[in-house]
């Protein structure tokens, strides 16, 4: 023992040995050193890594493992081969003391602690395994990397009686040198790695073997490019190790190598009988698969945290629009689309979707539970769906992100599945209530459960498959398609009663695919079918061709024609009620199924003051800020009730556009739920949407005719969801200017 050791300054996890120098036990001894977290002492019977340990100032000091050495420690990491394990705790047995925490670094668990039995009978309560999920393919003490374990995973694995304290302790000194530390039993944590790590080095080393011992291996390796490097890099590993690790966890690698050898020999089929589905549906979840895995690894290595740049759009006065132009699909109606394909038998085409924003959310959602999606251009998509109750139960949670329409759409159809899940979210959609939603769950018999009553996170689990009767008593459009897909899962007969009357997208989409949805005239049977695999070409963005309509008719010499509109019933209603206040709107009559489909024509027309009654705000609630626009530019004083009883999203919009507009010199007065606005000629400047896309539309109209430049700050949203802003401005010539 060095004559100085005891007037060391005691360090903050004192004296630590190590047992073992090569690249983890090297890497771990580096980090702590490095930190100046402990006074490092280091055994190993290779004298020459011992050696080079020191004079590279990996190590403090040589130690041996004697009484001497072992009674002075207050940690020992055993980063021996597991197979050694034995013969190194029965040497420090005679002078371990019970306030010395023991923990290793091996790849495989129960193997360590049959060993700690045979030789202390029962183990330890200051022996604690652990297991680092890191490493790299050199070996020895100068691999050693005091970064290593840095946003990398450290499994601890506890036994019942393991002492608290060093439990604790344990977890601090592996979040001293960057890990980020779990929790898990022994068994469970050898079957995770045996399908983790131990099956791909074994396939690795098995392959290299294989080619190199065949009739073309010099061929083979010499035109063998990224993908042959990339799979058998661990191939390189240290053989000794491997095989002690392979000998070690004998049990847990057999049952994964079973279970891959049942896959291979399924793919194998399907090569031979040219079953190209089948092929392709593995490829599509294993894809799935490593994408997850992707980004999880990325949420490690640098966080969560998105850069966002902040974006504006100017809009210049004295614009004009025309032309013809067809929209990209109805994001809504995508969402939609994307499920309802999912879930039906056979192959679904569809065509001139919109797959930004959080529209890939769903998508994915879906390819996380088996269902092959093609994207065969930027707008047209193939599904193969899976059926009603097909999907397979996802690797991990579903997460929905910040996305409300992807949460709606999948919370009843996951409820439909003969699996358990959880669903989780980011931000916004956190902490906050669901009630509706989870009590419509709950109607189709599932369980829900949630830490937080009605929020997210929440887990699922079927139950009583029951007929669901639905009588909605909000006109939330979400609500009112989960309502439709928690119908088709009932056994008989579903049930839904809408809060508004009228056919919207949801039920038409429904009906396209095979749905039986009978008017009774009080509401809407849902008879129990299988939905059916058809081609569908989706009509315009109902809120973009709102928007562009109301802009022609405000701006002089406008002639527009949108192509591919299709307006629900709300829709209509909106175009009818801009024609009774002096719009020239021309519209396609609606059809057998109650929609609009084909041409939408408008162009400029002095608009005359208005009255909305409460009942006509809550019917336009989502386009309201353009109908208080038109206010601005018509004729009168205008009067919009019951803003005060519209859900809380859609007044705090109102009220935002009412300051922009006093911001802009327009008179106008908000009192109890009433708003009241006197047509002017706003002054133009500078807005700020708040990062809502619906709100910064509204602002861009409003500065149409205004007296000078209008500015809308956090447009980010907005270019998000309404990708095709700067092309449709450049086609129809609306002067606006896109900037950071």
């Amino acid at each position: 023992m060095p004559a100085d050791m005891a007037s060391k300054a005691k360090k903050k996890f004192g004296n630590v040995m190590i047992i073992g120098l090569g690249m983890i036990g090297g890497s771990f001894a580096k980090a702590l050193k490095e930190r100046g977290l402990a006074t490092l002492y280091g055994a190993d019977r290779r004298d020459g890594e011992l050696a080079l340990g020191v004079s590279t100032g990996v190590i403090d000091y040589p130690a041996e493992l004697t009484a001497e050495y072992v009674t002075k420690m207050d940690i020992i990491i055993l980063a021996t081969p597991v197979r050694a394990m034995e013969s190194v705790l029965s040497e420090i047995k005679p002078y371990l003391l019970p306030t010395t925490l023991v923990t290793d670094v091996g790849s495989t668990k129960g193997s360590v602690i049959d060993s700690a039995r045979r030789v202390f009978s029962d183990v330890p309560p200051n022996f604690i395994p652990s297991h680092p999920i890191a490493g790299a393919e050199k070996s020895g003490v100068l691999a050693s990397n005091p970064l290593l374990f840095e946003k990398h995973m450290a499994i601890v694995t506890p036994l019942s009686d393991s002492n608290p304290v060093l439990l604790d302790r344990l977890h601090r000194l592996w979040r001293s040198v960057g890990a980020d530390v779990v929790s898990m039993d022994v068994e469970h944590h050898d079957h995770v790695l045996a399908s983790s790590s131990h099956l791909p080095h074994l396939l690795a080393y098995t392959l290299v073997d294989a080619l190199a011992n065949g009739d073309r291996s010099q061929d083979v390796f010499k035109f063998a490019a990224g993908g042959f490097r990339d799979f058998t890099r661990i191939a390189s590993s240290d053989p000794v190790m491997w095989r002690d690790v392979f000998m070690a966890n004998k049990d847990a690698t057999l049952a994964t190598l079973d279970h891959f050898t049942d896959r291979l020999a399924d793919m194998r089929t399907a090569i031979e009988q040219g079953d190209g589905a089948s092929m392709f549906g593995v490829f599509t979840r294993a894809k799935s698969a490593r994408d997850h895995f992707l980004r999880l690894l990325e949420q490690r290595t640098i966080g969560s945290v998105k850069e966002v740049r902040p974006m504006s759009v100017s809009v210049l006065p004295a614009s004009s629009i025309k032309g013809n132009i067809s929209l990209l699909g109805d994001k809504s109606l995508s969402h939609k689309a994307i499920t309802i394909a999912a879930l039906s038998q056979g192959v679904s085409e569809i065509k001139n979707i919109d797959l930004t924003g959080d529209v890939r959310i769903t998508m994915q959602a879906f390819r996380d539970m088996g269902v092959v999606i093609e994207e065969v251009t930027a707008d047209y998509l193939r599904v193969h769906g899976v059926g009603l109750r097909g999907l397979k139960a996802p690797i991990a949670p579903i997460n929905v992100h910040q996305s409300r329409e992807s949460l709606y759409l999948l919370l009843p159809v996951l409820a439909g599945q003969p699996f358990s899940v959880s669903v989780v979210a980011e931000d916004k959609l956190l902490n906050q209530s669901f009630g509706d939603l989870f009590s419509l769950v709950r109607q189709m018999g599932g369980r829900v459960e949630s830490e937080i009553a009605d929020c997210l996170p929440v887990n699922l689990s079927p139950d009583v498959s029951l007929d669901v009767s639905i009588e909605l008593n909000t006109g939330s459009e979400r609500l009112r398609m989960s309502a439709f897909l928690a119908a088709i899962y009932s056994p008989l007969e579903g049930r839904v009663v809408p809060f508004l009357p009228g056919l919207s997208h949801c039920e038409v989409l429904l009906r396209h695919f095979g749905v039986s949805i009978l008017d009774d005239g009080a509401g809407f049977r849902v008879l129990p079918a299988g939905l059916i695999g058809v081609d569908v070409v989706l009509s315009g963005d109902e809120y973009e061709a709102s928007w562009l309509v109301l802009l022609s008719s405000l701006l002089p010499g406008s002639e527009l024609l949108i192509e591919n509109s299709g307006l629900d019933s709300t829709s209509f209603a909106f175009m009818m009620f801009l024609r009774s206040i002096g719009a020239d709107i021309l519209m396609s009559p609606k059809n057998e199924l109650g929609l609009s489909v084909g041409e939408l024509r408008s162009g400029f027309a002095e608009l005359k003051a208005f009255s909305l009654t409460a009942e006509q705000s809550y019917q336009f609630r989502d386009v309201l800020p353009l109908l208080c626009v038109a206010a601005v530019y018509a004729s009168g004083e205008s009067r919009i009730q019951g803003i005060g009883s519209l859900p809380y999203h859609h007044e705090d919009r109102v009220l935002a556009l009412v300051d922009a507009l006093r911001q802009m010199k327009i008179t106008c007065a908000y009192e109890s739920g009433e708003l009241v606005i006197e047509g002017g000629l706003p002054k133009g400047g500078e807005l700020d949407c708040a990062g809502d896309d619906k709100l910064a539309l509204a602002m861009l109209v409003l500065g149409v005719r205004s007296q000078s430049v209008t500015k809308v700050n956090d447009c980010q949203k907005l270019l998000e969801e309404f990708s095709e802003l700067e092309s449709v401005a450049r086609q129809l010539g609306f002067h606006c200017l896109v900037a950071q």
